[in-house]
């Protein structure tokens, strides 16, 4: 037995159905925004690890400088280059500064792909920005897991002390750099998962729409994307006669005709 919807109420739910599917997306759209504001902030500030008042030296290293003191100045001198990687300290800082940059690269493609909406289809566009959110945070999680492998440097040594080593941080502790790039691995993880579910429900409508299936919209002849009343082609129709009517119709014809030819006699 075919499901009877009542017009209104199946306008009023697709309506609502929209507002909250466009209200997410939006919502998608502004965090992907703003954690390629923090994965930038992430990759330039030297703030991973840092002193304590217990470490034996001073100063702070992030993912391609190292920053210390200069007392005839009073402020902190960093060194190293993310464009020259012969200043970077060792390997393992070399290898998180690439996975790191490549990471914040991957979210600025993404933000530019947001401009995308207007010009392709946004089934694409929620798929291409998943995979890109997704291989940042697996290129942010390889150099999370990498860059504490680099704690036996000198230089680092000198301000945490002798007791640092690979995976051993001494006497410093974690600065909020490296805290917002462990925590920008479960955001951009999200965020993708999140664009994955947006173009599978995309998906979904778009083909609802296209095939011929009647959705609860189309019950009231409104358009899916903008709830505007669609015209309904009007097919014209074609009556046939019936034979006995033809046959009466052709009975009279005949009579007439032989009438007005004995008039004509006449």
């Amino acid at each position: 037995m075919e499901q009877k919807f009542n017009p209104e109420t199946a306008r009023v739910y697709h309506f609502r159905y929209m507002r909250e599917y466009r209200a997410i997306c939006v919502l998608w759209g502004l965090l992907s925004i703003i954690w390629c504001i923090l994965n930038l902030v992430a990759f330039v500030q030297p703030q991973w690890i840092g002193d304590t008042p217990s470490s034996p030296g001073f100063g702070h290293v992030g993912v391609f400088q190292h920053c210390y003191p200069d007392n005839s100045q009073g402020i902190y001198v960093c060194s190293g280059s993310f464009t020259t990687f012969d200043s970077i300290l060792n390997d393992s800082f070399r290898a998180t500064t690439f996975f790191v940059g490549v990471s914040a690269l991957l979210m600025l493609i993404t933000v530019a792909a947001l401009l995308l909406f207007f010009c392709f289809k946004k089934t694409f566009v929620f798929y291409f920005c998943g995979i890109m959110e997704l291989i940042s945070a697996v290129f942010m999680f390889l150099a999370c897991v990498i860059y504490p492998s680099g704690w036996n440097q000198y230089e680092v040594r000198q301000i945490c002390g002798e007791s640092s080593g690979e995976y051993r941080l001494g006497a410093c502790n974690i600065r909020w750099a490296y805290i917002l790039a462990i925590l920008g691995i479960f955001d951009a993880a999200i965020l993708s998962i999140l664009a994955f579910f947006l173009a599978a429900k995309r998906a979904k409508l778009d083909y609802s729409t296209a095939s011929g299936a009647v959705t609860k919209s189309d019950l009231n002849g409104y358009s899916a994307e903008t709830m505007s009343k669609r015209s309904m082609p009007i097919q014209p129709v074609v009556t046939v006669p019936d034979q006995e009517h033809v046959a009466a119709y052709s009975e009279y014809s005949q009579s007439t005709k032989r009438q007005g030819a004995s008039n004509f006699q006449l």
